[in-house]
């Protein structure tokens, strides 16, 4: 990739509905060249999927991390389970302490716990051990992968408006999680309103953060980063309050996220070359002396998306 493919990512991470006539006028190159250069990106399979964050919460969900190990002989299987099951939020195979993560989309600790025993039941025989927390809140950076000469900044928190949503709107929402590049006329047809009054809608979904930004899933790999999530502990609470703080506006950090009722606090690491794993953690444990490193694994693929699963538009 060259320095025009890493501005086209960048600009469609923080912002993947852009026009693309848009963007080519804000890079300074030809509408032309931008469907060229992207149409590329997804046939090599840098961009894996357009899609949108949404606040799941406000739609009444929460969500819970599960790390298992299971038998080699079964992986295969489980990984298409996971990427079909419509309680799926988040999904990747790993190397190191555990084989997969995932998220699971719940209205309730119970709801998520049936939908585990699900999962579990249907493969008890070959999971080994597994980790079981709830989500408290998690942020994500992925536009820092591209944060060259990019003046990219992490979005603040915008006031919110006050909106009660009806199906109409859950279909929108549902339809933008899948492909956040559709078209208002595409959506319109989906909904009994005319595509003046879906993009009216999608305006009101923004400034109540029921949508929260529009981005890329892109293969970390084929970016040629090595991305690593890591798990530390610290029991100062102000300390750890600086911790977040300062893993948020590294540039090598790409999302941090707490746990309920958990001591472990978990960021993403992405580097070059696993050699610098080293010595990015020692320049954190520098700062903050009395961290404790628990656990570090090695992203391999992303099977699913950080986009909401269909059961929340239910």
């Amino acid at each position: 990739m060259d320095r025009i493919d890493k501005l086209i990512l960048a600009k469609l991470m923080m912002n993947s509905r852009i026009p693309y006539k848009t963007l080519a006028k804000q890079i300074k190159v030809s509408r032309e060249v931008v469907n060229y250069r992207i149409s590329r990106l997804i046939r090599e399979g840098v961009i894996i999927n357009f899609t949108t964050e949404i606040n799941y919460k406000k739609l009444g969900y929460i969500a819970a991390s599960i790390y298992l190990n299971i038998e080699e002989e079964k992986q295969d299987e489980f990984i298409e389970f996971l990427s079909n099951s419509n309680y799926i939020s988040w999904a990747v195979e790993l190397s190191g302490t555990w084989n997969f993560g995932f998220s699971i989309i719940g209205k309730d600790p119970e709801d998520i716990d049936n939908k585990f025993q699900t999962l579990y039941l249907r493969f008890k025989d070959q999971i080994t051990n597994h980790r079981f927390t709830l989500h408290k809140r998690t942020r994500y950076f992925y536009e820092k992968y591209f944060d060259t000469n990019t003046n990219i900044k992490i979005n603040k928190i915008k006031k919110e408006e006050s909106i009660d949503i009806d199906d109409i709107d859950k279909t929108i929402l549902k339809e933008l999680a899948k492909n956040s590049r559709i078209d208002l006329v595409s959506l319109s047809k989906k909904t009994p309103i005319t595509p003046q009054a879906v993009s009216k809608r999608i305006k009101k979904l923004e400034n109540s953060n029921y949508i929260i930004k529009y981005y890329l899933f892109v293969d970390v790999f084929k970016l040629n980063f090595y991305q690593y999530e890591i798990f530390i502990t610290n029991d100062d609470k102000l300390t750890k309050e600086k911790l977040i703080n300062h893993l948020e506006f590294r540039k090598d950090v790409s999302y941090v996220g707490e746990y309920i009722g958990d001591p472990f606090l978990e960021f993403g690491l992405f580097v070059d070359s696993p050699y610098d794993l080293r010595k990015k953690i020692q320049e954190i444990i520098g700062l903050f002396k009395d961290l404790k490193i628990v656990q570090i694994d090695l992203f391999q693929k992303e099977y699913v998306p950080i986009s909401p699963p269909e059961c929340v538009f239910e």
